[in-house]
């Protein structure tokens, strides 16, 4: 089947989206706005517990997010960077993997009962996914892209030595390949939501309506907590894949750290200008600015008989758009692409997102699930399963291979900030997320490019591959 029918498979698919309510009345105005979190994977003879400092997940699954600073991770990679042999090589502008080979291998590990290391759990340091293609010489279904040395950060993100990007995780991988396994339909949807109830809503208008004409009276902290309380947890729901895994935990963090950037709460440490800085009091009456993540590919290409994909841009871009919000808390989609602070602000993290995902290495984890989502679906429909005769072996059973981590986000807990403008209150409230399911790559950015044949030979597997051998630069 054409790549372009592939990536229509998609639209209904792959989606991280975000939103701000905001509320005004005499003097207050109030913004909405909420996230998620990033937990990780254990499993059968694969112990890779990825809980992240700053994120906490209590036994009821409520997630709560301390105090954030990048920075430290970053100075420590640094540091270990410049403490690298001279001459030693820590970067590979295009490695390859073999999936049937790293399954082999992971394989062997089960059987063994011994742990799976570092190097096949970091996906040997893989940080993009470039390329698609199948090998029929030699069976082999093949991803590349770049890659590093693996680096673990104190606050337990595997990441490039180098770049600071996060690598590519095998247990991601894993959950991608059993979305769109062989002998199943594609999966319709990828997702996830973090919503306020309508309940929720509700007590915040009353909540707010009580200081109407009082702002220049306001205790600003009594207030943030009221308002908090007032809308309670949000609730989170997973689709597409288990709840319980890294990459739903990815979703949900990526946009709850996106959201926490916008509404002025965490440095991202790059130079840029939050929603919160941009908006004035009063845009945004009774009004919803959501925020979702979709595809940004500037070329999406196959060869001609649909043996390989070849991916190439940012990969992710920040989208807005505009809803409204009753006092009885119901929401309704309006038209638009939110507001000029919105706009600004959507903008400006799109165009940043590559500096963003070096520094906050979530957002290049979220990327790095836009790429593997596609090359799975790409592999499911052109029938690489069959062409190889590969199964997914221990990939496909969870008995054998678990991706599962406890514990599971079910609610979060909301983030508050306030400033003050012009002599009125604006107070963003992190809360109420929603992540649709959105087209992934447009009709326009596919093509046939017999380039790439050539490309694809290139990046074969060299003949004197070693046994149990599963990448290659």
């Amino acid at each position: 089947m054409h790549s372009m029918n592939l990536l229509r498979s998609l639209t209904r698919g792959f989606v991280a989206s975000a939103a701000v309510l905001a509320f005004a009345s005499q003097g207050l105005s109030q913004g909405n706005n909420n996230g998620g979190n990033n937990n990780g994977g254990g499993g059968n003879n694969v112990n890779i517990n990825t809980g992240v400092a700053g994120i906490d997940i209590d036994a009821q699954g409520v997630l709560r997010v301390s105090e954030i600073d990048a920075s430290v991770a970053m100075e420590q990679r640094l540091a270990t960077l410049q403490s690298e042999r001279s001459g030693v090589s820590v970067v590979s502008p295009m490695r390859k993997i073999s999936l049937n080979r790293l399954e082999k291998y992971v394989a062997q590990c089960v059987d063994q009962d011994q742990q799976v290391d570092d190097e096949a759990l970091g996906l040997a340091g893989m940080t993009r996914i470039e390329y698609v293609f199948f090998l029929p010489d030699s069976n082999d279904i093949v991803v590349a892209g770049p890659a590093e040395k693996i680096h673990v950060t104190s606050d337990n993100r595997w990441v490039g030595l180098k770049s600071g990007k996060s690598v590519l995780r095998l247990t991601d991988l894993v959950v991608a390949l059993r979305a769109f396994a062989p002998g199943q339909g594609a999966t319709a949807s990828i997702g996830c939501s973090i919503d306020p109830t309508q309940e929720g809503i509700k007590r915040m208008n009353q909540y707010h309506s009580q200081f109407q004409g009082q702002a220049d009276r306001v205790n600003v902290q009594q207030l943030m907590m009221g308002m908090k309380q007032a809308l309670g947890y949000q609730t989170v729901s997973i689709r597409g894949v288990p709840r319980d895994t890294h990459f739903a935990q990815v979703l949900v963090e990526a946009d709850y750290r996106m959201k926490l950037i916008g509404i002025g709460l965490e440095n991202p440490m790059i130079e840029m200008t939050p929603w919160i800085a941009r908006t004035q009091p009063g845009a945004n009456a009774n009004a919803l600015q959501r925020w979702y993540f979709e595809a940004d590919y500037s070329s999406v290409a196959t060869n001609e008989d649909k043996t390989a994909l070849r991916l190439q841009g940012r990969g992710v871009k920040l989208t807005g758009e505009k809803e409204f919000v009753a006092k009885n808390g119901k929401r309704s989609r309006g038209a638009g692409a939110g507001d000029a602070a919105s706009r600004g602000f959507t903008q400006e993290f799109t165009e940043k997102f590559e500096a963003l995902g070096e520094a906050i290495p979530v957002f290049s984890e979220l990327r790095s699930l836009f790429d593997m989502s596609i090359a799975a679906a790409f592999i499911q429909e052109n029938e690489f399963y069959d062409k190889s005769g590969w199964n997914l072996g221990v990939f496909a059973d969870e008995s054998k291979l678990s991706v599962s981590s406890n514990p599971t986000i079910t609610q979060v807990e909301s983030a508050v900030n306030a400033v003050w403008k012009d002599g009125q209150l604006v107070t963003p409230i992190g809360g109420g997320v929603h992540i649709a399911a959105r087209k992934l790559i447009s009709d326009e950015n596919v093509s046939v490019d017999r380039k790439i044949d050539y490309e694809k030979e290139k990046l074969a597997a060299p003949a004197d591959l070693r046994e149990g051998q599963w990448w290659w630069d």
